[in-house]
């Protein structure tokens, strides 16, 4: 920092070698200047080094956020919040309780599929459609924006009966706990992934997306703990999108449907989609009648 001090003519005189004729009351002038000079100086540095000094005390002395590091009683408290989240208490949501009890039965029904993955959630939800649910494959799809990477997800969801004019949706995914783990995890994020129920994850979109921001949090902090940036994939905004991004929505369950898209109306299908997700088409006019 400069520091500047105005100086009279006398000062100046004295200060160029050119004050021989000045008075001894000039003199004392310019010394008591040149003194007020240099402490000024010595007082302003030596307190920008004691500011310096504290802020690099404050962060680390690397300038990174000071909640960066992943502690245990911060992982024991976000595995917490996640468990409380996609595993609620059975007298909070008892039709939760059993969704879930079907969607466990279904997965292990259909175990030999899993490996082939659209197959596998299309049996799932075939037969929770058989146990009386209304449940659909849904396919979400985001595209690339602000730092993250376009991308597409599936899963299956059922629509629970209108309590008090209002349906609620469940996520029902038996991959979510691998779309959570991230490489060279520490052992505080190990927690949190841990509290994810192993077998499927069966939760409200709301409580799913509470979750998500919690795991992510603790993710981000896990690979800083170790040097490395978050990758598109494992940010926020991506994860959320997954579960909670614009999708499609079908109940076409048969193997023979799989590979053609869905119709509105036919048997056996129906197909719905978020007001913020794909637009649907358009109706062409029927072709006029040649004479």
């Amino acid at each position: 920092m400069a520091v500047y001090i105005r100086l009279d003519d006398a000062v100046r005189a004295r200060l160029r070698g050119d004050g021989g004729s000045a008075s001894s009351g000039s003199e004392h002038e310019a010394s008591a200047c040149l003194s007020g000079l240099v402490q000024a100086f010595l007082e302003t540095e030596g307190a920008a080094a004691g500011e310096e000094g504290a802020g690099a005390a404050g962060n680390g002395g690397e300038g990174y956020d000071s909640d960066d590091g992943d502690g245990p009683g911060r992982a024991a408290a976000a595995a917490e919040s996640v468990r409380e989240l996609l595993d609620p208490p059975a007298e909070e949501d008892p039709f939760r309780i059993r969704l879930a009890a079907a969607a466990a039965a279904a997965v292990e029904a259909e175990a030999a599929l899993r490996k082939y993955g659209a197959a596998f959630r299309r049996a799932v939800a075939r037969r929770l459609r058989a146990a009386g649910y209304d449940a659909g494959v849904c396919k979400s799809r985001w595209e690339a924006s602000g730092g993250i990477t376009a991308g597409t997800y599936e899963y299956v969801d059922v629509v629970a009966p209108a309590a008090r004019g209002q349906k609620s949706r469940y996520i029902v995914d038996a991959d979510f706990r691998a779309g959570l783990e991230v490489a060279r995890a520490t052992a505080e994020y190990a927690v949190v992934v841990a509290a994810v129920p192993a077998s499927v994850v069966v939760a409200r979109e709301e409580a799913v997306g509470r979750a998500v921001r919690v795991a992510a949090d603790a993710a981000r902090r896990s690979l800083r703990s170790h040097g490395l940036h978050v990758p598109p994939w494992r940010k926020t905004r991506y994860m959320l999108a997954k579960w909670l991004g614009p999708y499609k929505r079908s109940t076409a369950t048969s193997p023979s449907a799989a590979g053609a898209m869905p119709m509105p109306n036919a048997a056996g299908m129906d197909v719905k989609c978020r007001a913020v997700g794909f637009s649907p088409t358009t109706p062409t006019a029927p072709a006029a009648r040649i004479k």
